[in-house]
């Protein structure tokens, strides 16, 4: 195996002695190219199976990228990275529960609700028990339970410091959810890591099954386990021949539950350790990683490293004041238009004589001020606006990134973008996967698998209308558990057998036992009839030709469900719909070579489980927006890291919590380290928080940066002094 494109240190982490490793991996340092070397290194140096191999992170992005370095690898043996397992710590545990759920008395054919699932179903419950869910909504009920779960707390165990009476009525709509997720045969994401440690636990011969298939381990991103995933691995790594990458200076998902005590006590948890330090830089230039190598060293309990580079100062730091949120959407277009178009050219409006200035008018008021411009004025650019336009021959704009602390500081950006003509993405925002058609057309595809699923039910059973409203939905619904509880409360034998034929992997077996009861439900004659049209769709569906795709089948339901009609009204909107569902068809064709029944199965599977990075669209020249949270383990030429106010980062709700500090500045190392050659940083003097016209304060972030490193521009150049070689933040006064 050749090893001359490693540098000493990512070197020393591949060809070292088995045991438990702790690789502590700076951003841009080589991380996932040696975790995938190592990979490589052990299947053909230390001889270990490659299905003895499992593989762990944290999006399917992330796993595919090492798949595909680990074949290119492996050229003695190529066809050995098909027996690896690798994977989100989701999906693996989700493969996992399909073979062992059984014993927990859940169905093997169980589906796995999203965010929205979730919220619909304790929504249901909160009116049961007449919770007023403005003043206790689902969300923060879907949080909490979120957060029992990560901690392997039961709703007996549930200990998350509240007070009562909140106290109690979590545990009962914990209780009443996790009862509910049962009946329907469904789980939740954290469900997986949950009832798969629950089955490590409580079933020792299950547990030893999957120890002695996974004899070496190997974990990125370890700084973002939480207490189920720190867990999991105790109990599989009992070889101790576990491999961790990742970096305590950046753990940002504490509010998703994640734990850095996980790799700041790996040591302690494995004593006989061998600790490796990546420190190389690759991605930025110094000018850049001095910057976030001062942010980062405010934080004083941490694994210190000393990152370097051997890449050029480069440009300097540009940290902009402007006066508003506008301003600062402004200065972003501006500066990406001046950058992306050839000729480096920027236009700006100048109002006519007796014309008031331009701030503050509409979007109408700004596109005739456009048009004035345009009259007056000969230029390259394409379209309208005050600002100045993107021409239609420009250099890509996929290395252009726009970083916030909240989607909510999206909106002035994504206007200022739309008057410039320059075409972006949101990552996190609206997804493909959350349109209504294609939530529809997954609603079938998961009623296949599983009747039972409530969510879903409800969301297609009129959809296109068949007269089937809430009434008939509830008795249709009451009816479904009625007839799945009356296996449960048989006898012992019939129990076994109910549940052994209710958790068949066939659907068809499961439909045609319900259709035939289904002649008992007491509904209108045309409610009925219309009820037994759609069951006899869905029992039509299930037992279609197993030698028949994936593909096949969706096309299938969008026909024989009446869907496709519905869709195609003539209308532009119908015809955009009807699109999204043809791009969803072509999804599927990957699944192509499978038969439908094992491709619908995974299909579902990855679909639930993508990541919101998962789904940024590389192929597109679009400029990216996300979120702070949505961007570790990217990087991008151009970054705009925006907001840099007291109050936004670090957050207002960080300032009285040290351990919550500590985390927002390692959000803001997070965000300077995407850069790899240009580094813009700015702060508004005023910002609208929730309505209210407030005045900021720089960062604290902003104070330490080093100010060789860095160019100010707007107000910046008034309220940064230097005062005896030392620069200080003069108080703002307006």
């Amino acid at each position: 195996m050749d090893l001359t494109s490693l540098n000493e240190k990512q070197k020393e982490a591949v060809v070292a002695p088995m045991g438990p490793i702790l690789l502590l991996a700076g951003p841009g340092s080589g991380k996932t190219k040696t975790l995938t070397s190592r990979i490589a290194y052990i299947i053909e140096k230390k001889m270990v199976a490659p299905e003895h191999i499992l593989s762990l992170t944290f999006t399917n992005k992330a796993a595919k990228q090492m798949r595909e370095r680990v074949s290119k690898l492996l050229v003695k043996n190529k066809t050995a990275v098909d027996s690896l397992t690798m994977g989100t710590f989701h999906s693996v545990c989700a493969k996992i529960l399909r073979h062992e759920i059984t014993a927990l008395g859940y169905g093997s054919g169980f589906v796995i609700f999203d965010k929205d699932d979730q919220q619909k179903t304790i929504k249901e419950i909160l009116e049961d028990l007449r919770i007023d869910s403005k003043k206790l909504p689902a969300s923060m009920f879907g949080a909490l339970i979120s957060r029992g779960k990560n901690l392997l707390q039961t709703p007996d165990e549930l200990n998350l410091g509240l007070e009562s009476p909140l106290r109690e009525r979590l545990a009962e709509v914990y209780t009443r959810y996790q009862d509910a997720m049962y009946k329907q045969n469904a789980l939740d994401f954290d469900d997986l890591l949950m009832l798969t440690v629950k089955i490590f636990q409580n079933f020792p011969e299950v547990l030893k099954k999957y120890q002695k298939k996974f004899t070496y381990i190997l974990v990125d991103e370890y700084q973002d386990t939480n207490q189920a995933q720190y867990l999991l691995l105790s109990l599989l790594a009992v070889s101790r021949d576990i491999f961790v990458v990742g970096d305590d200076a950046q753990s940002i998902y504490k509010f998703r539950g994640s734990d850095i005590t996980n790799i700041l006590n790996f040591e302690k948890d494995y004593p006989e350790s061998l600790v490796i330090k990546l420190e190389q830089n690759y991605r930025s230039t110094k000018n850049i990683l001095e910057a976030a190598q001062k942010v980062i060293e405010l934080n004083p309990e941490q694994k210190l490293k000393v990152l370097w580079t051997e890449n050029p100062q480069g440009e300097k730091i540009v940290l902009t004041c402007e006066q508003d949120e506008r301003g600062e959407a402004e200065f972003v277009a501006r500066t990406i238009v001046k950058l992306a178009s050839p000729a480096k050219t920027e236009v700006e409006y100048e109002p006519e004589e007796g014309e008031p200035p331009k701030r503050g008018y509409s979007i109408l008021d700004r596109f005739i001020m456009a048009k004035k411009m345009q009259a007056r004025m000969s230029t390259n650019f394409s379209g309208g606006g005050i600002l100045p336009q993107l021409p239609k021959t420009h250099e890509a704009l996929t290395e252009y990134c726009i970083l916030y602390r909240t989607h909510a500081q999206s909106r002035a950006i994504e206007e200022a973008l739309i008057e410039s003509s320059i075409p972006y993405q949101i990552v996190g925002g609206l997804k493909f996967y959350e349109r209504k058609e294609i939530k529809d057309i997954l609603g079938y595809l998961r009623l296949v698998v599983n009747y039972r699923d409530l969510v879903s039910l409800k969301r297609v059973i009129n959809e296109p209308a068949r007269g089937l409203g809430d009434k008939s939905y509830a008795v249709i619904r009451d009816f479904i558990l009625n007839f799945h509880q009356s296996g449960l409360d048989a006898g012992t034998s019939d129990k076994q057998t109910n549940l052994k034929n209710r958790n068949s992997d066939s659907p068809t077996l499961r439909l045609s036992d319900f259709r035939t009861a289904f002649a008992e439900v007491k509904l209108q004659p045309k409610a009925f009839i219309a009820a037994q049209e759609f069951f006899a769709a869905l029992e039509a569906l299930a037992d279609f030709n197993s030698q028949s795709t994936l593909p096949e089948l969706m096309t299938k339901i969008v026909r024989r469900t009446g869907y496709e009609r519905s869709v195609k009204d003539g209308s532009e909107k119908g015809e955009s719909r009807w699109e999204n569902v043809e791009e969803l068809i072509n999804v599927a064709h990957k699944f192509k070579n499978l038969p439908w029944a094992k491709a619908l199965q995974e299909f579902l599977e990855e679909v639930a489980l993508l990541a919101e990075i998962d789904q940024k669209d590389d192929a597109r020249d679009v400029v990216t927006l996300m979120t702070l949270h949505s961007a570790k383990g990217l990087e991008f030429d151009n970054v705009f890291f925006v907001g840099l106010e007291e109050g936004i980062l670090p957050h207002s709700r960080s300032l009285i919590n040290p351990d919550e500090l500590s985390e927002e500045v390692r959000l803001a190392y997070v965000g300077l380290t995407r850069a790899r050659k240009r580094l813009y940083l700015v702060y508004t003097v005023n910002r609208r928080v929730f309505g209210n016209l407030q005045v900021n304060t720089p960062s604290r972030i902003l104070k330490v940066l080093p100010k060789d490193n860095m160019e100010y521009k707007g107000l910046a150049k008034d309220h940064f002094k230097e005062d005896d070689g030392e620069l200080s933040v003069e108080p703002m006064d307006y």
